[in-house]
């Protein structure tokens, strides 16, 4: 009894630790759009959106490695004019910068 009960905690301390939200890592040309993204957000600006996301797709096509950037699916939230959920997942993304 006492094996299978340490068996299920060790499974489900796994399960927690590989679905842990994960620290978001930018270059400094990313944290740069993020910061303008957060305030763009919170002026909740089509036009400012709009600039933002050619900004990240300059920079995206002048990366070395091609990835899409997590700053992508901020963007596509307050596409959807979800604004606040926007900047709150962008405000995230900057407090993952903050080195200890």
């Amino acid at each position: 009894m006492k094996i299978r009960i340490a068996v299920v905690t060790v499974l489900v301390l796994i399960t927690l630790w590989w679905m842990w939200p994960q620290k978001v890592v930018l270059s400094q040309s990313e944290y740069d759009i993020a910061v303008a993204l957060y305030r763009v957000c919170n002026q909740s600006s089509d036009e400012g959106l709009a600039k933002v996301e050619a900004l990240l797709a300059e920079a995206e096509n002048a990366g070395p490695n091609g990835d899409d950037s997590s700053l992508q699916p901020i963007i596509a939230t307050a596409k959807a004019g979800q604004w606040k959920a926007a900047a709150k997942a962008c405000r995230r993304v900057l407090d993952d910068q903050i080195v200890p």
